[in-house]
């Protein structure tokens, strides 16, 4: 094993720390910490994760004085080399396309030695000339992570880096605490479900069109047809939710739809569900899948990204084509109506999670991954 305590200190460039993205990260800092590691974050905007960061937080902030494209950029290079300047660092891990741009151009300037960088989907929201950008700077960091050997193949095909600089960590979480477990009759009851509901829950980001939650609501009157004390939750919020429940209305479902918005203690909400799905049409590794798995549930996922790295088709769960409700709608209709299927499928999720998806997994690898850098520039 590569002896990762030669380096010391680690700094994150990020749009933000919101989302499973940000949660996954800040999980994984006690346990470098433990292991000699201190770790700083500098971000683009403000913090939204739910979990508080136990580390030194710098946000860039925007100024009114001709804040445009490229000049806000250029302004943010030369703060974050400053920063850099400041407090040190022996790696750097960006996040996202702009962070990504940002450690490129300070490792270019000397200001960076040790670049690593981070993929967390299949770059649905970049275009052409973005790719373009990314390709031309392909030499530049020393590894690239994915989460998912999904996203690795799309990084390989669209940024052509060398493969030997292209690694997979899969997304992991934390062990299930006292706290995360939430009691299945209050909180069904904050919610205004009845016990002898069958709920289907998902948990999206409705600020994303690539969620595929319109499938969902699709299917709903499939299930309803089926077993007609069905009950569907979507957790989460965003620009999207106007429209989707505009559609749940159009087709006559909405009275069986609840859109709960977001919960900074999702994890207790699982417990009102007896079925957890996702509609996406790309995924990179969802954090969300994995916390449905722990907590038994068994799941209906769409066969796109990294969810059949996680999902054992017809073991924990189903996957099932995306944009096709006439299947997915099948899927959950079968898990609603045997409730020995839910529990077998469920049991083996949470398995399946507990053996290959924790989190201090992914936090070693990591510092594997850096000592590997540090240890190969000699």
């Amino acid at each position: 094993m590569v002896d990762t305590r030669s380096a010391r200190n680690v700094v994150f460039l990020m749009s933000d720390l919101g989302g499973g993205t940000g949660d996954h990260l800040l999980s994984m800092f006690n346990r470098w910490r433990d292991q000699g590691w201190a770790a700083r974050i500098i971000s683009e905007r403000p913090l939204t994760s739910r979990l508080t960061p136990e580390v030194p937080v710098d946000v860039l902030e925007r100024t009114d004085w001709f804040d445009r494209y490229p000049i806000t950029q250029l302004r943010r290079v030369r703060r974050i080399g400053r920063l850099l300047d400041q407090h040190g660092h022996d790696v750097v891990h960006s996040y996202f396309y702009w962070s990504i741009i940002y450690g490129r151009v300070l490792k270019k300037l000397g200001k960076v030695k040790y670049l690593i960088e981070n993929r967390e989907d299949q770059g649905y929201s970049w275009n052409r000339r973005d790719y373009a950008i990314l390709r031309a700077g392909r030499a530049i960091p020393d590894r690239v992570i994915c989460v998912s050997e999904a996203v690795r193949q799309v990084v390989l095909e669209r940024e052509r880096i060398d493969p030997d600089r292209v690694v997979v960590v899969h997304n992991g979480i934390e062990p299930l605490s006292d706290d995360d477990v939430g009691d299945r009759q209050v909180v069904r009851n904050e919610l205004g479900l009845s016990d002898s509901d069958l709920v289907v829950g998902m948990v999206a980001n409705l600020n994303r069109k690539v969620k595929g939650v319109p499938y969902f609501i699709d299917a709903l009157p499939l299930i309803l047809d089926a077993v007609p004390t069905a009950r569907f939750v979507i957790f989460g919020k965003g620009k999207e939710e106007a429209a989707l429940k505009e559609k749940a209305r159009s087709i006559g479902v909405d009275s069986s739809l609840l859109f709960a918005g977001f919960k900074s203690d999702i994890e207790r909400y699982y417990a009102a569900m007896d079925v957890s799905v996702l509609t996406s049409l790309t995924e990179g590794l969802s954090i969300s899948l994995l916390q449905s798995m722990q907590h038994g549930l068994p799941v209906v996922v769409t066969h796109v990204g990294g969810n059949p790295e996680v999902v054992v088709d017809g073991e924990t769960g189903f996957l099932v084509p995306a944009r096709d409700p006439t299947e997915f709608a099948e899927k959950v209709i079968a898990l609603l109506r045997d409730g020995d299927l839910r529990h077998r499928m469920g049991e083996s999720g949470r398995r399946r999670v507990s053996e290959a998806f924790q989190v201090e997994r992914a936090a070693d690898r990591y510092l594997e991954i850096y000592g590997e850098v540090l240890a190969s520039s000699g």
